[in-house]
């Protein structure tokens, strides 16, 4: 009888272990509040290389999301307004080092193709709009910046990291998704492969 009662205790308990770190997994990735930086724990250029070539996620056509965000102008812009365009969708803030790394790649390839069928959106999460404004000032980006105050449409895509790439068709469905920074030949590649 004191067996049973013994692992008996030991079920529960075991049962109520399961039971919370799963809860609390699932509430770290279903919070947008809990993005993280995907890349700050691989500083070696080597291992590195090894995460981006795991994180490049093949993603069956599904219909991209439409969302109504505002520049750093104050214009509303919607996803929708580039239909019949190929459409390099970023989610990255200022204080990520990985988003940081890729933004001057990201600069190149909008001077390469800002005449092209291409649009290039990066869509700033929750930050203050003074603060992207005076980082991309300062850094003398011209590609379009989208302000997403409260993660929304960040939500909506399932982002839980940044940087996050979307790659989207002319005809509006998600092509292919890049979690973590990519350099100017990766951004290419990810393109040329949207019909």
């Amino acid at each position: 009888m004191k067996k049973i009662a013994i692992i008996l205790g030991l079920l529960i308990l075991i049962g109520g272990s399961v039971y919370t770190v799963y809860n609390y997994n699932k509430s770290q990735v279903s919070n947008p509040n809990n993005i993280i930086n995907t890349e700050s724990n691989f500083p070696d250029k080597k291992q590195n290389e090894n995460f981006k070539n795991e994180t490049a996620l093949k993603v069956s056509k599904t219909k991209a999301m439409d969302f109504k965000l505002k520049d750093l102008t104050g214009k509303e812009v919607s996803l929708s307004d580039y239909k019949g365009k190929k459409v390099f969708l970023n989610f990255w803030a200022t204080w990520c080092p990985p988003c940081k790394a890729e933004m001057p790649e990201m600069e190149m390839l909008y001077q390469e193709t800002k005449n092209s069928d291409l649009v290039i959106l990066a869509v700033n999460l929750d930050e203050e709009r003074n603060t992207v404004q005076k980082f991309i000032n300062s850094n003398k980006y011209d590609f379009p910046v989208l302000l997403d105050t409260g993660n929304i449409v960040a939500s909506q895509y399932e982002v839980v990291s940044i940087p996050t790439s979307f790659f989207i068709d002319k005809e509006g469905n998600i092509v292919d998704k890049h979690i973590g920074a990519m350099t100017i030949e990766d951004m290419k590649n990810y393109i040329n492969n949207i019909k």
